[in-house]
């Protein structure tokens, strides 16, 4: 299959760059750089439960951390350095 990209010239120069360091051609890297993408699994959206899990190890993690002290979240304490 032959396909036709235009391509901005500072992603050609790196693209080329990249293929030069790796000793092959530009087609052929680019050849190769695509078929790993095509091998690769879409990423599939995380589900509501996957989400929740995520959080819920988050929140364990933070169970035995000190809790802040009241003045940490003040203006003044945020802005102290700035004068």
């Amino acid at each position: 299959m032959t396909v036709r990209l235009e391509i901005r010239p500072d992603v050609e120069a790196n693209l080329a760059a990249q293929a030069r360091a790796r000793g092959v051609p530009l087609d052929a890297y680019l050849t190769s750089v695509i078929e790993d993408l095509a091998r690769t699994e879409p990423a599939r959206p995380a589900s509501p439960q996957d989400l929740r899990a995520t959080l819920d190890k988050l929140a364990e993690l933070g169970r035995d951390l000190p809790p802040l002290p009241s003045d940490a979240l003040t203006r003044e304490s945020i802005y102290r350095d700035r004068g």
